[in-house]
């Protein structure tokens, strides 16, 4: 049996987009963007990313939020994550929307994030599949959130029928 710790231990905010979308599923795999209202989410809204999934597949920043964008010291709205991201960080990213487009189900990510203005932090993130067709994603609703002082354990899990599996996600973890 898998273990359900790890995404139990989230922050709060997580929790709370996790909660929303899984209502939003209505019986279904996933919800479509359709379904997902920002102004529904208001109080984590600053901490909200919806990401398109173009051809090849591409991954394109649509929405972007406030204190994503402070952490990053960038908006990318409008740019691709390969665009945008570098090196270690831009495979570690990319593999975790390829697995959630190609599993269909949530992914829950935790890392050290280091930025030009602090030495280290963590950031958890929370990538959820959204598909117009009920079947295929197209988009990925995601909430980000930074822990100064944090002492998480970097690790990326599935969430899948109330289990955590364990997903290796890019060629080289992040630590």
């Amino acid at each position: 049996m898998a273990d359900k710790l790890p995404f139990e231990a989230a922050d709060e905010r997580l929790k709370h987009v996790y909660a929303y979308w899984q209502a939003k599923c209505a019986g279904r795999p996933m919800p479509a963007r359709r379904d997902i209202e920002p102004a529904e989410l208001k109080l984590v809204l600053q901490h909200l990313m919806i990401v398109d999934v173009e051809p090849g597949p591409r991954y394109r920043y649509r929405l972007f939020g406030t204190a994503v964008t402070e952490a990053f010291g960038m908006n990318p709205t409008g740019k691709c994550v390969d665009e945008v991201m570098l090196g270690d960080y831009k495979t570690f990213l990319l593999g975790l929307y390829d697995d959630v487009c190609a599993a269909k189900v949530p992914v829950y990510s935790t890392s050290i994030y280091g930025t030009k203005r602090e030495t280290q932090m963590t950031t958890q993130r929370l990538m959820l599949p959204l598909a117009s067709d009920g079947a295929t994603v197209d988009k990925v609703l995601g909430c980000q959130v930074f822990v100064h002082g944090s002492a998480v354990k970097t690790q990326t899990v599935r969430l899948a029928q109330d289990k955590a599996e364990p997903i290796g996600n890019a060629a080289k973890k992040l630590t």
